[in-house]
């Protein structure tokens, strides 16, 4: 019998210091899917995070 892991928000967070303009939705939109991922419990490395351009594009960088 296996026990399934329980994450955080914490494990899908970098360690970069996340540069967006204040009042900027992708801060919202960042925390809403690092805690989404952490709520389907599935490991951090069975995830591609592909980003666009502009500001949005340090996207991967934070997770």
């Amino acid at each position: 019998m296996s026990t399934n892991p329980v994450y955080s928000k914490k494990d899908f967070s970098s360690d970069q210091m996340v540069r967006w303009c204040p009042g900027c939705g992708d801060y919202s939109i960042l925390a809403q899917v690092q805690t989404a991922f952490a709520d389907l419990g599935i490991p951090r490395e069975k995830f591609a995070v592909i980003a666009g351009i502009g500001c949005s594009s340090r996207f991967p960088y934070y997770m």
